[in-house]
């Protein structure tokens, strides 16, 4: 008797009521119809060939037939053998990892180079590295049901941080077109874009999605212009996760995305990468209270920061200033602000300043590193609240226009450095009234740098100058509470 829609449905309904994931509903449904892996996860997910084609283009921006589909899913008792990269962006549509799409007959008849790239990554984004069962279905103890697992954020950037550092020593692969590149390039400017302006789940699985798709790519043969190219934007990408764990609180997973991030920046041979990768180094390791080793950082990328690297080199000094100034070296410090402002005059936009964002060091960003350094220099409390309260005004006007150099997280520390100066001042009503927009924040936009500045705010509060006073008391428990509840707790919708 053949396997009907209304069976599937009955059988879907069934399992969940018991508790049952996807993958067991699809071997369930592979077995009872006779069906391949990729058909079965189709049928289990409700929809039509031409259905998922469809969510195909969307996800990994390449056609997909609904004919190819339908050969493929015939694979391998007939029909055609998939390629590596259509099994890990179907694996992403149906939600489960590239190996449980195909069994290990189909699996050991793929062409040898197709069944390597499917090995390196048999562990991307949901962990599962077994293929289903040639006979019975996998199950879990059925007096234990779980419910269908999302990985924390946590989770994801950890995972993709080893598939970063396992990518770091391989590279060869699948074939790349011109069109391939624009769509990488355009999703890579869109999250640059997006990123400081968003909660970060709302960007991090298309991030980690994003890496994926590069260093599927970077496993191809290209031409050497195209590589070059691939390269870059791998290493953009795996800048801005390295920027994601550490707004997580993970510095060592944020580390490891930095690290293949250089590596991807020296195959493309691109200082303004380069520059921009170091200067994030040092703002992972400033922020994790490893001073002197962000001051290291700075230093590696420091030869490398000039007018052609756009704003990348303002970046690392304005980066440098505040890492001297946390080491108690106010004049090296101050003379690290002062370059950068020389720099900054004279620096001529690179290529990727044009992504925007978070690759455009802009004038508001170096105004609140300006506050950022300051607040360490005994004797520049008065200059630190005026350069805060300018970054304020800067980032107001950027949000007022809708700019993409505005960035929730560094007002925020603008915000914070005010009413850091404030309190240690004296001034509790003050540094309540600058934290206020900053406790208003939503959890999923508190993240590690923002926590750590009003953090800074409750031990300025501490003073003994504070002793009996109800303002100072009511701020440090609500940062306490604020710091409780941030954006690494959260789970992100997938």
């Amino acid at each position: 008797m053949g396997w009907t829609k209304k069976d599937t449905t009955r059988l879907c309904d069934q399992m969940r009521r018991q508790g049952r994931d996807d993958d067991e509903i699809a071997d369930e449904i592979r077995h009872g119809s006779n069906c391949s892996p990729l058909a079965a996860y189709r049928m289990m997910s409700g929809w039509s060939q031409s259905e998922v084609a469809e969510r195909y283009k969307e996800k990994s921006g390449l056609p997909l037939e609904q004919a190819t589909l339908s050969r493929i899913e015939l694979w391998p008792e007939g029909g055609k053998a998939p390629h590596a990269s259509q099994i890990i962006a179907l694996a992403e549509i149906y939600g489960t990892s590239p190996l449980r799409l195909l069994t290990p007959y189909g699996f050991d008849r793929l062409d040898r180079h197709e069944r390597e790239i499917l090995a390196r990554l048999r562990t991307a984004q949901y962990g599962t590295d077994t293929l289903p069962s040639p006979k019975q279905p996998a199950r879990k103890p059925f007096f234990t049901p779980t419910a269908v697992d999302h990985p924390t954020s946590e989770r994801q950037v950890a995972m993709a941080a080893q598939r970063a550092l396992r990518f770091a020593a391989l590279a060869e692969g699948t074939n790349v077109g011109p069109e391939t590149l624009a769509e990488l390039s355009d999703e890579v400017q869109r999250i640059a874009s997006v990123y400081p302006r968003s909660p970060l789940h709302h960007v991090l699985g298309d991030l980690i999605e994003a890496q994926n798709i590069a260093f599927v790519l970077l496993e191809g043969r290209q031409q050497p212009n195209q590589t070059k190219d691939l390269y870059m934007l791998a290493g953009l990408l795996s800048l801005m996760l390295a920027k994601a764990s550490h707004d997580l609180g993970d510095p060592r997973a944020a580390m490891k995305q930095a690290r293949t991030a250089y590596v991807c920046a020296d195959n493309a041979d691109h200082n303004g990468l380069r520059v921009r990768i170091r200067a994030q180094q040092s703002l992972m390791a400033y922020w994790a209270g490893w001073t002197s080793e962000a001051s290291r950082y700075a230093q590696l990328g420091r030869d490398l920061a000039t007018p052609h690297t756009g704003t990348a080199g303002v970046w690392l000094l304005a980066q440098s200033a505040r890492t001297w100034a946390a080491l108690g070296h106010g004049e090296r410090a101050s003379q690290d602000l002062d370059a950068a402002t020389d720099l900054q005059d004279a620096a001529e936009h690179d290529d990727l300043d044009a992504f925007g964002g978070l690759m455009r060091f802009a004038r508001c960003r170096q105004l609140y590193y300006g506050a950022d350094t300051r607040i360490w220099i005994p004797g520049q409390e008065e200059a630190a609240e005026q350069a805060a309260i300018e970054a304020i005004n800067a980032y107001e006007e950027a949000a007022a226009g809708q700019s993409d150099d505005w960035a929730y997280g560094d007002d925020a520390g603008a915000r914070s450095d005010l009413a850091f100066v404030r309190a240690t001042q004296g001034d509790a009503d003050g540094a309540a009234d600058a934290l206020s927009q900053v406790l208003a924040l939503p959890v999923d936009q508190r993240v590690a740098g923002v926590v750590a500045s009003a953090m800074r705010v409750h031990g300025a509060l501490r003073d003994s100058r504070f002793a009996g006073s109800r303002t100072a008391n009511t701020l440090r428990q609500q940062i306490e509470g604020y710091g409780q509840a941030s954006a690494a707790a959260l789970t992100p919708g997938r």
